[in-house]
């Protein structure tokens, strides 16, 4: 049991076990579709794979580990590993991008009473997102109360955040009144309401199985986090942001599940960070057994998952 727990926490050969099981988990999806694996379907499965290991550098640089290890990107391959219908989605390739970027800006805002400009571009992300996706205008500006816990949040941060969120929306409507396509801002407008139909949608086994994989991910780092008063200061409001925004995205979630595609890959790479200081942080027994039993969930989950879809 040690043995297995230590292969997975220190082993960087266990982020590539993880990652070469994303990628048959890829290949088995795509062809269970009915359809071949074409070049052109290879950025949908390079993403992730690029999304976990910045996971590990980003963990690094902002001290979110005390081991040199690929942990975070193992629980992240391990939760696209459960969920490939979610996390497998080229159309919604750009919030892989936008959200953790703006995130990442936020992090990098500890105590800096000058982060206009910071805020401003983060927020520029945020609100290029909501275009995207126009329900999520609703909810995602959300975020700037998060720059809370970084003591950066103030007046004028906050009033830059709100400038850069409407950069965009300036930007696109100065070009659509010159080229005479206004009509497009009133179907814009018209999508902020999501239909009945997109709220009552009902994801994928899948989607439950990985959710409930970032759940049991998060909640025993939470805890960790809020208990500990050993952590640095700047570490310790590094997580205290992530789980806020966590909390944001999964009541997105829970409110319109339509945006599962969304919003579920930065969930996971949410969680995946939060997680894995409970388990690089100090090796005890029952952490390695917690560790074990979560190995046995995850292949229970995964079967299930596949289970129904077959």
């Amino acid at each position: 049991m040690n043995k297995i727990a230590h292969f997975i926490v220190y082993s960087k050969v266990a982020a590539y076990v993880a990652a070469l099981l994303c990628v048959v988990v890829w290949v088995l999806d795509v062809l269970g579709q009915g359809r071949g694996v074409v070049p052109g379907d290879s950025f949908e499965l390079l993403l992730p794979i690029i999304a976990g290991y910045l996971s590990v550098k980003v963990g690094r640089e902002l001290s979110f580990g005390d081991v040199k290890s690929g942990l975070p990107a193992t629980l992240f391959f391990m939760g696209c590993a459960l969920a490939p219908g979610t996390i497998f989605v080229g159309n919604d390739a750009a919030h892989w991008v936008l959200f953790p970027v703006a995130c990442y800006i936020l992090l990098r805002t500890y105590r800096d009473r000058s982060a206009m400009g910071r805020y401003f571009l983060a927020f520029a992300l945020v609100g290029v997102e909501c275009m995207l996706a126009p329900t999520l205008v609703m909810v995602l500006p959300l975020v700037v109360l998060c720059g809370a816990f970084m003591d950066s949040l103030h007046w004028r941060t906050f009033f830059a955040a709100l400038w850069g969120l409407l950069f965009p929306y300036w930007a696109v409507g100065s070009v659509l009144f010159l080229i005479d396509r206004t009509g497009l801002i009133a179907q814009w407008l018209g999508g902020v309401l999501p239909p009945v139909s997109a709220v009552s949608v009902v994801p994928a086994p899948q989607f439950w199985a990985g959710l409930l994989w970032a759940l049991l991910l998060v909640a025993p780092g939470s805890v960790m986090i809020m208990l500990d008063r050993t952590m640095r200061q700047q570490t310790s409001a590094g997580f205290r942001m992530l789980i806020a925004v966590l909390v944001l995205m999964l009541a997105v979630l829970f409110l319109f599940p339509s945006f599962h595609s969304v919003l579920f890959p930065c969930v996971l790479l949410d969680a995946s960070l939060i997680g894995s200081l409970f388990f690089a942080r100090g090796v005890t027994r029952g952490k390695n057994i917690y560790l074990v039993m979560l190995l046995i969930g995850w292949l229970s989950f995964l079967i299930y998952a596949y289970g129904t879809t077959v």
